[in-house]
């Protein structure tokens, strides 16, 4: 492992890897983004409703929608 790939690793051990500007990644954002959509809507723990938006935030608007 290098050290550029020490530095993308947060402490809870999960890799940021960012999603590419490619029609395989824009499904898996948008995936992402109706998975968190859903528990926003329909979890009753509000720690999991709030990591779900706080993950909707960093994502910001999708490509393509409405802004």
């Amino acid at each position: 492992m290098s050290i550029e790939d020490t530095e993308c690793i947060p402490q809870h051990g999960w890799r940021t890897v960012p999603l590419k500007d490619t029609p395989q990644g824009q499904a898996d954002l948008e995936l992402i983004v109706a998975a968190c959509y859903e528990a926003i809507l329909k979890c009753d723990d509000p720690a999991v409703r709030w990591q779900a938006a706080k993950l909707l935030q960093q994502i910001g608007p999708l490509k393509g929608t409405l802004q």
